[in-house]
């Protein structure tokens, strides 16, 4: 329970540290995108915390990879 406090706090500390200055430059899709990673990245944090089993990135990667790989000639001992 400690964990997920400190996450919210570190989390929250960056928002009220970062946010500011990119509405001040009007600078929307940046807030926008700079919201989402930071909501992404504290979710990720939280399963984590929680340690909830994450898949890996890397199956999603080799499924989209083998495939442009092979049309250029390139196999790979994980096709």
């Amino acid at each position: 329970m400690a964990t997920i406090v400190l996450l919210v706090a570190v989390f929250t500390v960056i928002g009220l540290f970062e946010v500011p200055k990119i509405v001040e430059k009007r600078l929307w899709r940046e807030l926008f995108m700079f919201a989402f990673l930071l909501v992404f990245g504290f979710t990720l944090s939280v399963l984590l915390a929680l340690d909830v089993l994450l898949p890996s990135p890397v199956k999603g990667i080799r499924r989209l990879m083998n495939p442009i790989l092979r049309l250029i000639g390139i196999h790979t001992h994980l096709s």
